[in-house]
């Protein structure tokens, strides 16, 4: 936790600046935990540990502490930094470096390259523990650094030593400074989790913005103080409020004492008065007796059991009822069977339906004549047509009868049914009282639900059998009925009664509730005068502990009162503190931020460029953003930018930051494989080619050869000299990484001399051909960067590119043809190529230029002095300035 430690240093020298306004308490309390870092750091918020820590420490030694700024560290001021460039790192053992290793580092430009697992992070965490004293992965993993840092395979390690040379050259040994030197890293991991923060909760972007900056150590520590540590404290008065409402309990039993008798006269008086209102002379005990209990019932548990019986239903059966019904099925059936006879005598009359229709069919095809015989109508002895027309409504009367018959037969069923339902009902009432002997019930029993035959209950009207001789059956039905309406009225009778016995039973349940009520009243009184009398004798006795107590809690309070005090302001401070860190670490960002953006980003169109960048400077606040092709519209940046464009701007905030303190050194662990490819070369160009980190050391690891090859290639000409290659490779079973620091510029230029130095003209051509390609590409764009890099060229199909001579005589013409631009590089640009072009377009240099050198049998050999004029072309070409807006 040592970069958590000094940035609470650097928390503290915040809280001494004069308008903070921070209490002594709250200043002391800082120093406090200052004093007990590192065990307060091991503790969490969970189950308030760190609070109940700081309790313990604070009462044991608070008052003692001073308010007074302790003794911190220095910082380094910007700008005044003990050395201003690194020159020997050696390490081993340490984490991957099994054995001592040396790095020279005293060039201004160190690429350190080679895959995974080869020894690159083990190289820039042994400059972290240097630099600034810990390593921040192992304090994120909670690994103690002697055994994150030891080599697995000799068990141990060793600190790595390192020197840098001072402004007078002086060679000087590099001593750690975390607040100091934390700016110079640059790693991929801090990347990674600023591109995630556009995903993350609004409460965790202000902790990845610190995370960006190294700061993750100290957010974690911050975050686990508890918002109040009262848990911990003894800040209540419990003891001392029971002990006062002990001593208060002692007049409150005594008055419960004296007015006991007055209270019992008072509770027996509302008996009396109660039991009167009940019934008229009853007494107290009276109504008790009414109410009984299980031991000696009363009237009450009378009540219970006879309720307990239910009477029977009413049957709702009486005699002229069911006499009704017969009469009406009866009559329903005769006036049916009436209906029935009249409408077929009716319709025996007529049956001439379908002659009378015909003829008054023909009535008007001859209607002067007899449509059988065609005898004229007046010599007929009865018109066939007046005849028809008579005989048609008779048949009109006929359909009036057959209405008037389904009425009656809708009628005759409705009656059926009827009294069928209440010799259900009668069936019913025979069963439920027993009575299924009975000649009755069998006959209602046997009939069917739905009796078929208009006049089925008519068998009634017949004699039969039974115990006392032959009897009407319709006779003995009407006498269940007579016996099912007796039933009826005695069991209204019954229920009247019932009703009465209820609201009894209810009038004596009121009463049993409320003599409990008063029982336990007059017991409550009863027992609290007994319990006064005990507690006013064992008084003294029985709160000696309390009193105890009480006097202890006292004292606590005193002593813990001032502790909450300091707390809380402490915790409100560093509360603010993390809000506006985001604040103290992008102050005057935002314009750097932005152009380092923008040039990682060159390849975008101009108005998916920014035209304004706010960097927060609170927790909450978010980075606002606006693009040049609406340059009035701003918007959150983590809404609006892709993933790529989310790291890119986290990479130019860590850059800008450096460059504003400024940084004399700039350590990237493997952050440019953290970018996506379309945008490394713009970051290339930013931190190689531009002006803005020409007197910065830089130190670069990555797993690209590729990268590496790019940036040797666009160096500037006289910083090119100043860089210093090294290649890791896995080691060969010795656990030991293979480090060459000898491999060779990979500069085209360079690698094209060395082979004519050597007498290889057509390595040195393979080279040429490369150099030409990035030096034409680099002068077009050149000239696009001043408006004037719009060329025509040739190619030979699509997907192809133009041939490195169209491409150079393009180039030639638009230069010669743009009077007004005026360019000290534009001349002799012009020269160059007017030399190159020189050599004859059929010679072999132009046709090796043009499509690249191949193994060839037989070939003829080279001009070597073209091949020189190539070299001198493009070293020339090289030293001219032909950076973008240059």
């Amino acid at each position: 936790m040592g970069t958590a430690r000094q940035d609470f240093e650097r928390f503290v020298r915040w809280l001494h600046e004069p308008d903070r306004n921070a209490t002594d308490t709250a200043l002391s309390f800082a120093n406090l935990v200052l004093a007990n870092f590192d065990a307060i750091a091991g503790t969490s918020r969970q189950r308030s540990n760190r609070s109940h820590l700081l309790a313990r420490l604070a009462r044991n030694g608070f008052a003692g502490i001073a308010p007074d700024l302790p003794t911190l560290r220095e910082a380094v001021h910007q700008g005044e930094w003990p050395w201003i460039r690194l020159r020997r790192l050696t390490l081993g053992p340490f984490r991957g470096f099994r054995e001592p290793q040396e790095f020279d580092l005293s060039r201004r430009v160190v690429l350190c390259y080679g895959p995974n697992g080869s020894g690159k992070s083990s190289l820039c965490e042994a400059l972290e523990y240097v630099l600034c004293g810990s390593v921040a992965e192992a304090g994120q993993k909670r690994i103690i650094d002697r055994e994150y840092l030891a080599n697995i395979h000799a068990r141990r390690f060793e600190a790595p030593s390192l020197t840098a040379a001072d402004r007078d050259g002086r060679e000087v040994e590099v001593r750690a400074d975390e607040n100091s030197f934390r700016f110079f890293f640059i790693e991929k991991n801090r990347i990674d989790n600023f591109s995630r923060i556009a995903a993350a909760p609004p409460a965790r972007k202000g902790e990845l913005i610190a995370t960006l900056f190294g700061m993750d150590l100290f957010n974690e520590f911050a975050s686990h103080f508890n918002e109040s540590m009262d848990v911990a404290l003894t800040l209540g008065t419990q003891a001392q409020i029971r002990l006062n409402a002990r001593r208060q309990a002692l007049a409150t039993d005594e008055a419960s004492i004296a007015g006991e008798a007055a209270k019992i006269a008072e509770i027996d008086q509302a008996a009396t008065d109660y039991a009167g209102g009940f019934a008229e002379g009853l007494t107290y005990d009276g109504l008790k007796a009414l109410v009984g209990s299980e031991e000696t019932p009363g009237r009450l548990q009378e009540l219970d059991a006879k309720l307990r019986a239910i009477p029977p239903a009413l049957t709702g059966i009486a005699r002229d009822g069911l006499t009704d019904l017969y009469a009406n099925a009866d009559g329903t059936a005769d006036r049916t069977t009436e209906a029935a006879q009249v409408l077929h005598d009716r319709r025996q009359q007529v049956s001439f339906r379908d002659l009378f229709a015909a003829v008054q069919s023909l009535r008007n095809a001859t209607p002067e004549n007899c449509p059988a015989c065609l005898t004229p109508i007046a010599e007929t002895a009865q018109n066939p047509f007046e005849r028809a027309e008579g005989g048609l409504q008779e048949l009109a009367e006929i359909a009036a009868l057959e209405a008037d018959h389904q009425k009656l037969s809708r009628a005759q069923e409705e009656a059926s049914k009827a009294l069928r339902d209440e010799l259900r009902k009668l069936e019913e009432y025979l069963e439920s009282s027993g009575q299924q002997n009975c000649l009755i019930y069998g006959y209602l029993h046997t009939l069917a639900r739905d009796p078929e035959g208009r006049d089925w209950w008519k068998s009634v009207y017949t004699a039969t059998n039974d115990e006392s001789g032959g009897t009407l059956l319709i006779d003995q039905i009407l006498e269940a009925a007579d016996r099912a309406s007796t039933q009826d009225v005695q069991t209204r009778e019954a229920l009247a009664a019932r009703d009465a016995d209820l609201a009894e039973q209810r009038r004596l349940n009121d009463a049993r509730v409320w003599i409990a009520s008063h029982e336990t009243k007059r017991t409550t009184v009863v027992q609290e005068a007994t319990h006064a009398r005990t507690r006013i004798a064992q008084w003294q006795e029985a709160n000696a502990e309390l009193i105890r107590q009480a006097d202890e809690e006292a004292e606590a309070n005193r002593r813990d009162a001032p502790i909450k005090e300091a707390y809380d302001n402490f915790y409100s401070l560093l509360d603010r503190f993390r809000d506006q860190l985001p604040g103290m670490l992008m102050a005057d960002l935002n314009a750097t931020t932005m152009e380092l953006y923008n040039e990682f980003n060159h390849g975008d169109r101009d108005e998916d460029k920014l035209s304004d960048l706010q960097l927060p400077l609170t927790d909450e606040a978010a980075i606002e953003i606006a693009f040049r092709g609406n340059p009035q519209l701003r918007m959150n940046a983590l809404a609006a930018l892709s993933e790529g464009h989310i790291r890119c701007l986290g990479l130019a905030i860590l850059l800008a930051k450096a460059h504003s303190v400024p940084v004399p050194l700039i350590i990237f662990d493997d952050a440019i494989n953290a970018i996506d490819h379309d945008h490394r070369s713009g970051i290339r160009a930013a931190l190689f080619e531009s002006d803005r980190f020409r007197q910065t050391q830089i130190i670069v690891t990555c797993h690209s050869p590729e990268f590496i090859k790019d940036i040797q290639n666009h160096l500037p000409r006289d910083l090119r000299d100043d860089c210093q290659q090294y290649v890791l490779q896995h080691h060969i079973g010795n656990y030991q990484p293979r480090v060459n620091p000898d491999v060779g510029s990979t500069n085209y230029l360079v690698r094209a001399r060395q082979a004519m130095d050597r007498f290889d003209p057509r390595d040195a051509l393979s080279f040429a051909r490369k150099a030409l390609e990035m030096f034409t590409h680099k002068s077009w764009k050149w000239l696009e960067s001043h408006r004037v890099g719009d060329i025509a060229v040739q190619i030979d199909g699509p997907g192809k590119e133009p041939q490195l001579r169209v491409l150079c005589d393009a180039l030639r013409s638009k230069l010669t043809r743009l009077p007004n631009f005026v360019h000290p590089s534009k001349q002799p640009l012009i020269d160059s190529l007017n030399t190159i072009l020189g050599i004859p377009e059929q010679t072999l240099v132009w046709t090796l230029l043009n499509k690249g050198t191949h193994e060839e049998p037989d070939r003829d050999d080279f001009d070597l002095h073209h091949v020189a004029t190539v070299l001198e072309v493009l070293e020339a070409i090289d030293a001219l300035e032909l950076r973008p807006r240059r």
